[in-house]
């Protein structure tokens, strides 16, 4: 049965599960941005106790997508024949007859992409006012 064959009620659990992961890491990402930005600003007012705080946070938000990520790769190696399926709709492709929870999982994976684009930015600008030439950003 295709995936928009699904019989109405019925949840494909491995696709909510990838759902429920997908959310936290959104969320995660869209923190680590958040974080990133403060951490511009605290180094914009020379603040050192708080950029040492937020540096913190970060790294914990940081750790914790590794955590679903690895959560996540588990679940993609129990989800058999849908690996690939799942592996793309991670990538941003999008995939014929999808479900909503596919369709869902898919506009998380891009909104993602983009949080962490605009945390990189703040990065680069961090970055470069710490580390100058030494920057990771500037090989």
């Amino acid at each position: 049965m295709k995936p928009s064959e699904e019989v109405p009620g019925q949840q494909d659990e491995m696709e909510q599960m990838l759902l429920g992961l997908s959310q936290r890491e959104y969320r995660k990402c869209c923190e680590v941005e958040e974080l990133t930005g403060q951490m511009a600003e605290a180094l914009d007012r020379d603040d050192q106790v708080s950029l040492g705080m937020i540096l913190k946070m970060r790294g914990e938000a940081m750790s914790e997508i590794g955590k679903i990520r690895r959560d996540r790769e588990i679940l993609l190696k129990a989800s058999g024949s849908r690996r690939e399926r799942f592996e793309e709709l991670e990538q941003g492709g999008s995939l014929p007859s999808m479900t909503k929870a596919e369709e869902r999982i898919l506009s998380l994976a891009k909104s993602r992409r983009e949080a962490l684009s605009r945390a990189q930015q703040y990065d680069k600008r961090v970055s470069a006012r710490l580390a100058g030439d030494k920057s990771f950003y500037s090989r």
